[in-house]
């Protein structure tokens, strides 16, 4: 069966999201790495897991690759 049509507009959203969360892992991160283990590092932590898998529907959906997966 055929995948579906994407148009370029939902395409270009696509990126634009993907961009966009790519540059907030990245602070989200940096921050992390700065903390302590406790509440806030563990709160971060699920922030990039739910960022990341955000990131990866919109990558597919664009027709971007991953560009901040680092763990």
């Amino acid at each position: 069966m055929p995948a579906p049509a994407v148009t370029d507009e939902l395409r270009k959203a696509c990126r634009l999201h993907a961009r966009l969360l790519d540059a907030f892992i990245e602070l989200t991160q940096k921050e992390l790495n700065q903390l302590p283990p406790g509440f806030a590092e563990e709160s971060l932590r699920e922030s990039l897991e739910t960022m990341r898998a955000a990131r990866k529907t919109y990558g597919s959906a664009g027709g971007v690759f991953v560009v901040s997966n680092a763990a």
